[in-house]
């Protein structure tokens, strides 16, 4: 049994990420958009352009809810493309992030709402951009990652 069959398979940090791509981040995403649609909803109708944030960001996260589950599951059943989508989530994720910031300037909010929407961004960013760049950077440096899906690294 050689070094390489030793890393071989979804264990540890592999299979953190997988429970976290299937599970946790869809479900802290779907909690997060009820809570915030709830909190601002009594606020859409003097307020539209709250209600396009909302339908535009929450169109976006579900999409990303969605990529997430099966970026995690093609991890998981260790498919042959599975790295690369994995790694085309996160990129989407990073954009989507940046695509965030730009957002309230887009939907017309008034200033003082932009203001109080962007309030929380520059850290909220900040968390997204390292758990991505820790988790790419795990996809491209583990041994294990290596070992299980070979040729199809990249």
């Amino acid at each position: 049994m050689g070094i390489g069959n030793d890393y071989r398979g979804v264990k540890g940090w592999l299979l953190f990420l997988c429970v976290n791509l299937t599970m946790l981040d869809p479900m802290g995403g779907f909690i997060n958009l009820m809570v915030v649609t709830e909190t601002v909803r009594p606020q859409f109708e003097q307020n539209p352009g709250l209600h396009r944030l909302i339908l535009i960001g929450g169109t976006c996260n579900i999409a990303l809810i969605v990529y997430s589950i099966y970026a995690g599951t093609a991890l998981w059943r260790i498919a042959h493309h599975a790295v690369r989508t994995a790694k085309r989530y996160f990129a989407a994720t990073f954009l989507y992030t940046i695509f965030s910031m730009i957002l309230p300037f887009l939907v017309g909010l008034p200033e003082e709402t932009r203001n109080e929407v962007l309030k929380m961004a520059p850290l909220n960013s900040l968390i997204v951009f390292a758990y991505i760049g820790i988790w790419y950077r795990y996809l491209d440096r583990s041994r294990r990652v290596r070992a299980t899906y070979g040729d199809s690294v990249g």
